[in-house]
């Protein structure tokens, strides 16, 4: 039983590590570039993106069943940390309602992630 909490935990350590590591590298790209500022929201969204579908195929591996549903449930539990770390250190509130949607697409991508993990061979 804590071997799998520590696994998970694993898994999302793992999944934040990338994320701030990606963040960086976009930051310095924006920096070095001409890529759009106005844009950054839309650089988040995929860095998330990409970290979901990393902690899901992490996680499915690690399950091996239902991996559809544990990375999107994984993939909800990452947001949602970041969501809460963001707050804290910027004091500002997230948008609940229609801009909640653009939160979708890495549970999607974390789901994916998932359905791929399972089917791995370790």
């Amino acid at each position: 039983m804590m071997e799998n909490i520590l696994k998970n935990f694993k898994g999302l350590l793992y999944a934040f590590i990338l994320f701030v590591l990606l963040t960086l590298l976009m930051s310095v790209i924006m920096k070095l570039t001409v890529a759009p500022e106005r844009w950054s929201l839309y650089y988040m969204v995929a860095i998330l993106a990409i970290c979901c579908f990393f902690l899901g195929v992490y996680i499915g591996n690690h399950i091996k069943k239902r991996g559809f549903v544990y990375g999107a449930f994984y993939s909800i539990i990452f947001t949602l940390i970041l969501s809460i770390i963001y707050t804290l250190a910027f004091s500002s509130g997230i948008d609940f309602g229609a801009g909640l949607l653009k939160f979708l697409i890495p549970v999607l991508f974390g789901s994916i992630g998932g359905m791929i993990g399972v089917n791995l061979q370790s």
